[in-house]
């Protein structure tokens, strides 16, 4: 296995596609495995997304439903993680109130709040997730440009708005 191999947070493809597989044919284990792989990556998006512990415990769970329910159209030849990351994205996101209490009072949750949401995604899969370059290109379905350009303006947007809030300030 290559180095960069060992850091990915992708199942290794061969038994990806033989758990989908038995989890379609409703195989609940397979389907747990899955589960047990993906949680973690899942949640920290969704929590980076809604910046709300309850509410990211709940709407990950709720994809991970949805995502057993839709397993008959799982398309063929697709990695397992970005279609169930499509399924979370279809959810309504929103940040509870008590997070945009938060979000008023901390500059930085302020400026991540204010950001488009796909600056949002591709900020919290690198930042949240820890997912590398290559894989954030992989799971927005963008070139690794694009994936890289999205990290970068939200990063900028989020640094200025936290400057031009902080020159306010006495």
């Amino acid at each position: 296995m290559a180095a960069s191999d060992s850091t990915s947070k992708f199942m290794e493809l061969a038994r990806e596609g033989e758990l989908v597989a038995n989890a379609q044919a409703g195989d609940r284990e397979a389907f747990l495995e899955l589960v047990r792989h993906y949680v973690r990556p899942l949640y920290r998006v969704v929590h980076a997304m809604t910046r709300d512990e309850m509410e990211a415990a709940r709407l990950t769970q709720e994809a991970f439903t949805r995502a057993w329910n839709a397993l008959p159209e799982y398309p063929s030849g697709r990695r397992f993680f970005p279609w169930l990351l499509r399924i979370a994205q279809g959810l309504p996101l929103a940040p509870p109130a008590r997070a945009r209490e938060r979000d008023r009072t901390d500059p930085i949750l302020a400026s991540f709040a204010a950001l488009r949401r796909e600056e949002q995604l591709a900020l919290a899969l690198r930042g949240a997730a820890r997912f590398h370059y290559e894989e954030i290109a992989a799971l927005l379905d963008v070139p690794i440009g694009i994936a890289f350009l999205r990290i970068s303006q939200a990063r900028g947007s989020m640094l200025r708005q936290a400057d031009d809030g902080a020159e306010g300030e006495p």
